[in-house]
Parts: C-alpha cells; structure tokens; sequence
C-alpha cells in the first residue's frame, strides 16, 4: 500500500491551528491577521511532513492555473532575455510559465491555440514578445472577447486598447548622444548615425529613433547627418562609409550605430583602414542585442533595452489584470528607459 498523502488538515493538526489559518499562510489571503509565531509554526508542520500543495485541487477551487503564457520565437536571444524576468517574477508570485512558440505553423494559428489553452483554464494570462511595429487588430480582438489577461512587449506602441510594456526609444537615443558627447570628449562635429537593416521596411523603434536623433541635434544647433545600410547575408560593408567619415575631419565624428549586431563588421572594417576605435574612432550602439559591450574588443559604449526589466514587468502587470478583472481597453502603456553600458570603443 502506497504511503498516505499528506493534507493541510495534518499540516494544521501538527501546527494546533485551523486549516483555514494554514491556507492564509500558504496563499496569503488578505484579511486574515496572521502572527508572525503562528505563520512560522505552520511553516515548520508544512517542511516537518514535506507538505505539497496539490494544484489541481488548488486551481478547482481558485479557478486559476497559476501559469502564464510566454509567447515568442525560442531561437531569438531578445526572447530568452525576455524570459528570464518572466521567470523571477513569476517565481516570486508562485506562478509557472509555459513556453509557446510559433515554429513552423503561422503566427496566427499558434496565437489561436492560446486563447484556446486560456478557455480551458490551462493559463490564467498572456505576455507575447513582439515586433516593434506588431499591430493586429484581429488578435487585439480575439483576446478582449475572451476576456484574456494580456500583455504584448513591444507590439502596439502606436496603438490604444492593448496593454504594452514598451522600451523608451527616444530616450535611449539621447542618452547615447549625451553620452558621446560628454565633457572631456571631442565636440567639434555632430555625431553621425547609421541605420542597420534587413529590408526596405522601418518599425516604428526605427523612425523612433531617427527622429530621435535628428531633434537632438536641431535643439543644438547641429546639423545631422545620417545614412543607411544593408545587411546582406548577415555582413555589413562599412569600407566605404568609413572612407566618407574620414574625410570630413579630424577628429573623425563619433558614429552612433542603431544595432550592436552591426558592430563587428564595422570593427573589421576599421581595422584594414587602420583606424582604432575608441581613438581614430568613437563608436557607439543604440542597442545591445548580441551583448556587445561583453563579446568586443575594444568593449563596446552602447545603451541597452532592457528585457529582462521588461519580462518582470509584464508580469506584474498581467497579474494585475488577473486580479482586477481589468478590461483590455482600459490599460495603458508602460515605457521603460534604456541602461547605459559605458566601454572602450567610445
């Protein structure tokens, strides 16, 4: 015969109190004065008899599952960065995460199954890592009709009726710039921009921080001076733009790069043109998306978004909608500031 299973009713046995005390202390249910003696009593039954709570019985009575939806593409880094302050966050507040990602399957279809897992009370909410330009009204739909607790980081910045965990891209762009040009620094010249991309298509983080960068420079009196490239393959040539920089005067103008993965291209480029970063040339990332500051050499000056923040805090505020029954339409948006890495190379 199997051993019996222990119950709170043990647990309270043990500890002289009753078992709605013991569920107070488990769940600290509001309302119910505890005494710091008495929780510590309940505490030592529950390790004494090696008590586990069981879920099913919980999420019976609770009508909840204590888990949450992560939905993001698993071999992006941004999302693994994501998730590890999904999990502090989630650990602290006794809740699980399960992981979905889209795969091979349209990204519509794979978002269906979640609406889908949270009808049959599987997931109690919602966080999704999305493209900074995602705006899909059919999904913002789908969720508010269900009535799932939902949060999109990074989707919908331009948009009301859905709750997102932004990063401050504006700002991140101008603590670059302050930072390029601190005191002590040569500031003789504007710093000059350069765009990275994949295709013709600019997300709004981009035009963000463009726009960003060019009223920087209008409120000082500087004239700004940006310019585009491709990356093809996964390389950038930065030889030629390099040669253009070199000739408008030294010192050289410090370069402000919008992604940090266009960064060792550039420091190869500088190398065969014999020019040394962080001397000849001042570079610096508007982000830190392959952890640059760590992997480079000279370290790399950039400004970093900050997912792991950012994977707590859509935790904390999908759990607020879970608690307040709060309507998707009636959330707002939550924007977060860049943190500077200060390096070498600028």
């Amino acid at each position: 015969m199997g051993k019996k299973r222990v119950t709170s009713y043990d647990v309270a046995k043990l500890a002289g109190v009753s078992r709605s005390v013991v569920s107070a202390v488990l769940n600290d249910t509001p309302g119910i004065g505890v005494s710091a003696e008495t929780r510590e009593n309940v505490l030592a039954a529950i390790r004494e008899l090696n008590y586990h709570v069981d879920a099913q019985a919980r999420s019976m009575k609770t009508g909840r599952s204590m888990s949450l939806a992560a939905f993001g593409d698993t071999r992006h880094p941004l999302f693994m960065r994501l998730l590890e302050g999904m999990q502090q966050e989630c650990e602290t507040h006794g809740y699980h995460i399960l992981l979905c990602s889209p795969g091979h399957r349209p990204d519509g279809e794979a978002r269906d199954e979640l609406v889908d897992l949270y009808r049959q009370r599987k997931i109690d909410g919602i966080v999704t890592l999305d493209d900074t330009s995602y705006h899909d009204e059919e999904w913002a739909a789908k969720v508010s009709e269900a009535g799932v607790p939902y949060v999109s980081v990074e989707g919908y910045a331009e948009a009301e009726g859905v709750c997102s965990v932004l990063a401050d891209y504006k700002g991140s762009v101008e603590l670059a710039l302050e930072y390029l040009l601190r005191p002590g620094t040569p500031q003789l010249l504007a710093p000059v921009y350069a765009e990275v991309y994949h295709n013709g298509v600019r997300s709004w983080a981009e035009r963000t921080r463009r726009e960003a960068y060019t009223s920087w420079c209008g409120e000082r009196g500087m004239s700004p001076f940006w310019f585009r490239l491709p990356e093809l393959k996964g390389r950038v040539d930065w030889e030629e733009w390099l040669l253009k920089l070199s000739e408008i005067g030294k010192p050289m103008p410090p370069l402000l790069v919008n992604w940090s993965s266009g960064i060792p291209d550039l420091y190869r480029a500088a190398s065969k043109l014999g020019l040394h970063i962080g001397e000849e040339l001042r570079v610096m990332a508007a982000d830190n998306t392959i952890q640059g500051h760590r992997l480079s050499l000279p370290a790399l000056s950039c400004v970093e978004i900050p997912y792991v923040g950012m994977g707590q805090e859509a935790v904390r505020r999908v759990l607020k909608l879970i608690e307040a029954g709060a309507a998707p339409e009636k959330a707002g948006k939550i924007w977060l500031p860049a943190v500077l890495r200060a390096g070498e190379s600028a």
